[in-house]
């Protein structure tokens, strides 16, 4: 028997068995991507469905009770309107409606960040929220990320100056 015959079918063998593992491996990692790309999809449409609940959860707290509706409506008033201007129960109503409000907004905002929600529904809802009730949660003083406040500034001051929140 000739070992140089031998060794030669055998680094042949290790060759196919190379480019099969390869090959396998390739369909592998196809496979795992496709299904990572589902497992986010689905991921992105159980925060947006979250953040339509929490959105929903939020006009209920506000509609509720006609005591939080005319709150609502006193704020949204004025803007020259801050906590020296309510009544001690007003303030506390207004401090927890404007802290939920708050935790909506920063989260919408920290998602989009994070690229967890298009960029679409920021820039188009996110942004008018934010413009809507920044100042108010700024003049309140809620308790807000040096990120997130500074967004509110920066939507807030190209209002003013501009109209446009881009």
């Amino acid at each position: 028997m000739d070992w140089g015959i031998v060794i030669a079918i055998c680094e042949i063998i290790g060759a196919v068995a190379i480019v099969a593992t390869l090959a396998y491996l390739s369909v592998q990692i196809r496979q795992n991507a496709k299904a990572l790309e589902r497992q986010e999809d689905i991921a992105r449409s159980q925060i947006l469905q979250n953040r339509a609940d929490s959105v929903t959860n939020l006009a209920v707290l506000m509609s509720s009770v006609q005591e939080n509706v005319e709150l609502v409506t006193k704020l949204k008033s004025s803007e020259e309107i801050g906590p020296a201007d309510l009544s001690p129960e007003e303030k506390i109503r207004a401090y927890l409606l404007l802290t939920a409000l708050r935790s909506n907004l920063e989260n919408t905002y920290l998602q989009y960040k994070r690229g967890y929600l298009p960029e679409d529904f920021y820039k188009t809802a996110g942004v008018k929220n934010n413009r809507d009730w920044g100042a108010l949660l700024i003049k309140f003083g809620m308790p807000l990320t040096e990120d997130f406040k500074m967004e509110l500034v920066r939507i807030i001051t190209a209002t003013e100056n501009t109209g446009d929140t881009t």
